[in-house]
């Protein structure tokens, strides 16, 4: 290493960090302060909830504990025209223009699932109000008469000011495994709630599942949590140990026969729906999506957000509803449970069952789905079999359908309208519909194009001093732990322990994928190539010319954006470019649509502040990009454009991803396709799998496999155990009364 290379040392201690109860790495300093906040918007809620008990209405602006909240201006000018509606107070021309916004913001923030930090988790009936909904007729398919499909006509849905699905119709058949796409905020998830809520017209023999929200933390384990999905087993259950304290606490001249005809009648239907083998099912889902058999005996309030999510999916798997609806279920799960899930889904998961998934990971949809529903820019439900790979073959011919067919029915009304000049368009298009007998007129083809252009400096890859060296690295967030002899201590089940003699360099001429389950380290190992983070002991040596394009989840980037700057602002401050046109042209690119660009960045969604990021670390031509987790927020049209990005790019990359397409493209050379080598986080180092991702994923899967035969066998012994137990005791009370 050059003498001018500079080192972060280990003596250094101004940047401690600690991790979050999600179980990300945080800086201390950030952590006081979210929990600061988290105290403030506690104290708000609790005088909201004093002042409804008093029913009184405080006509005073909100305290300064409320105002220091990171909220948006919008969304604080919205809470008080609100508050000014309900005291009965008249609304002027400006606040009447400022709810019809925020009522419109409020509809599409849902949608997309942005929060503001003091929303609860509330029923599906009430995350769907603002909503509206019309069924011509409201019911389903007559011919349907035995429930196992789903068929719906002429389904409308609006958010305020918004139409998202005009005239569509739904069908689901049994059996089908669907992918629900189409472009951000347009209804997909809107749909699958008013499915879930029963909202629309759902055959009433068909149960369904809804997986978008985290289990909430309970005293229960994670297998009792899993288990209480089957309803009828836990109803049988405790109807059994009902009647079995009934009879041991009777007395002997009590006539207990009606008792135990009804024991045995019980016991019979446990044993039809084999209830002694569905602890055996269940830990062999919830080894496959990565707990350890500690995790899956401890109680579930012991666990992060991520994986209570896991739990509520493995609740899902294990009560296999006729219908099972997955909101994102990637997001959640490392690459490894993701690839168990593709499986799963496909070869285990119950075959009379129907799965409707909203999903922007291309591997999963072309893994799991044999059909996908496209919701197109009008409003509308296509069918397309097959994957993705097939739809997009397809794709060039029917844009060109829909502008031919466009062309010709704007023609058409042109003519109509020429004929009828008195008439109204509303009036001129619903005859012209009737006419074409379609259920509404063609879009023009929306051209929505989105380059990720990343530029590496002409000395990429002969330069000197372009590479981050990692030498003998221990690294621990328990800030106690100096010596890191036992890095297992004080965290959360799931949660990273730590790194023990860690050694890896990396320059601008590798291109590799960060691979390994949740909480082994894959994102604290970014942090210390960037030096966000300080080892306890050993060096990491920067060269004195890189440099680095880190783009992180969490939008570490726009730390720098001042409080109320746009997107726009945020490149010309940095001096990245010298005016706002170019600004504009050059965020255009990334997909971020001209609204956008002149808000501030604070106000973005997750999807709009990813473009902004990726944008700004673009123009600064790094030598090596550094991406954790960045397929995270961007639909599927920006995720294959950032894959083209970085195959066209010309320096270093090192990603970690739960997006198996992403993952395949950097572990595969662009020219002759061998396979490359993958960056495997695991027993507090790194490792290197040089049989490239194919060999890791056929190493998973055996592993998987391992793990789920030996959970089975373990439990299916006990289960055994229990039936025997239940066995003899029911024949000495049968016994007993024939007595």
């Amino acid at each position: 290493m050059n003498k001018e290379d500079y080192t972060y040392g280990s003596d250094s201690s101004e940047n401690e960090f600690t991790t979050d109860k999600m179980g990300n790495a945080i800086s201390k300093k950030e952590l006081n302060r979210k929990t600061a906040e988290e105290e403030l918007r506690k104290a708000a809620k609790a005088r909201r909830a004093a002042k409804l008990v008093d029913k009184r209405v405080s006509e005073e602006k909100p305290d300064a504990g409320e105002e220091s909240v990171d909220r948006p201006k919008w969304l604080q000018d919205y809470d008080k025209v609100k508050a000014k509606l309900a005291n009965g107070k008249k609304l002027s021309g400006k606040d009447k223009k400022l709810l019809k916004r925020g009522q419109a913001r409020e509809a599409e923030d849902a949608e997309l699932g942005i929060t503001y930090g003091d929303e609860e988790e509330t029923p599906l009936d009430k995350r769907l109000q603002g909503f509206s909904l019309s069924i011509p007729g409201g019911q389903t398919d007559s011919n349907d008469d035995q429930g196992r499909d789903v068929v719906i006509k002429g389904i409308s849905i609006s958010a305020p000011e918004k139409p998202l699905i005009v005239n569509a119709d739904l069908t689901l058949s049994r059996g089908r495994r669907y992918g629900l796409i189409g472009a951000n905020g347009r209804g997909k998830s809107t749909l699958l709630r008013f499915l879930a809520a029963r909202r629309l017209p759902v055959p009433s023999t068909m149960d369904i599942l809804l997986v978008e929200q985290e289990v909430a933390a309970s005293k229960r384990t994670v297998l009792e949590d899993v288990l209480a999905a089957d309803k009828q087993r836990s109803t049988l259950l405790k109807e059994e140990k009902h009647l079995f304290d009934v009879i041991e606490k009777s007395n002997d001249g009590d006539d207990m026969t009606s008792t135990a005809n009804r024991l045995t009648v019980v016991a019979n239907e446990l044993d039809a729906i084999g209830a002694d083998g569905a602890e055996a099912r269940a830990r062999a889902i919830l080894s496959g999506l990565g707990f350890t058999e500690a995790m899956v005996d401890n109680s579930s309030s012991k666990l992060s957000g991520g994986w209570r999510m896991r739990v509520s999916l493995a609740r899902a798997l294990f009560a296999a509803p006729k219908l099972l609806l997955l909101d994102e279920p990637t997001n959640h799960l490392d690459l490894d449970a993701v690839l168990w899930l593709d499986t799963y889904l496909t070869e285990q998961f119950s075959k009379t069952s129907t799965v409707l998934t909203v999903s922007h990971d291309r591997d999963f949809l072309d893994e799991v789905c044999t059909d996908l529903i496209l919701l197109t820019d009008d409003g509308g439900l296509e069918y397309h079999r097959g994957g993705l790979q097939r739809l997009d073959e397809g794709a060039a011919s029917r844009n060109a359908k829909r502008a031919k067919d466009y062309a010709l029915q704007q023609k058409m009304l042109k003519q109509e309208k020429v004929k009828h000049p008195s008439l109204k368009i509303e009036k001129l298009t619903s005859s012209l519909l009737t006419s074409l007998n379609i259920s509404r007129l063609a879009e023009k083809p929306r051209e929505y194009k989105v380059h990720f252009d990343f530029v590496a400096p002409d000395d990429a890859r002969t330069g000197a001093g372009l590479s981050v060296d990692l030498r003998d690295i221990c690294f621990s967030y328990d800030s106690k732990n100096k010596n890191n002899d036992d890095i297992y201590d004080n965290h959360h089940e799931g949660a990273f322990r730590g790194f023990k003699d860690l050694n890896l360099c990396v320059d601008a001429t590798k291109r590799a994928a960060i691979v390994g389950a949740n909480g082994s380290g894959k994102s604290t190992l970014l942090k210390l190539l960037t030096g966000d983070i300080t080892p306890a002991s050993g060096e990491v040596n920067v060269g004195r010319n890189l440099k680095i394009g880190y783009y992180d989840q969490h939008f570490s980037e726009l730390k720098k954006c001042p409080r109320n700057s746009s997107a726009v602002d945020y490149l010309l401050g940095e001096s990245l470019l010298t005016s706002a046109q170019e600004a504009r042209k050059w965020l255009g690119k990334f997909g971020l649509d001209s609204a956008r660009h002149v808000i501030p960045v604070k106000d973005l969604s997750g999807g709009q502040k990813a473009r902004v990021c990726f944008a700004s670390i673009a123009l600064r031509k790094p030598h090596l990009l550094i991406l954790d987790e960045p397929t995270n927020h961007l639909d599927l049209e920006s995720a294959d454009a950032l894959v083209d990005g970085i195959n066209a790019y010309g320096g270093g990359v090192l990603a970690v991803s739960h997006d198996a397409s992403l993952v395949h493209a950097l572990s595969r050379d662009a020219n002759d396709g061998v396979e490359m080598p993958l960056y495997v986080c695991k027993d507090s180092t790194v490792v290197i799998e040089r049989g490239g991702f194919a060999k890791y994923r056929r190493d998973l899967a055996a592993a998987a496999d391992t793990r789920e035969r030996k959970a089975t066998a373990d439990a299916k012994r006990r289960a055994a155990r229990k039936a025997n137990e239940r066995r003899e005791k029911l024949s000495k009370i049968i016994s007993k009364h024939k007595e």
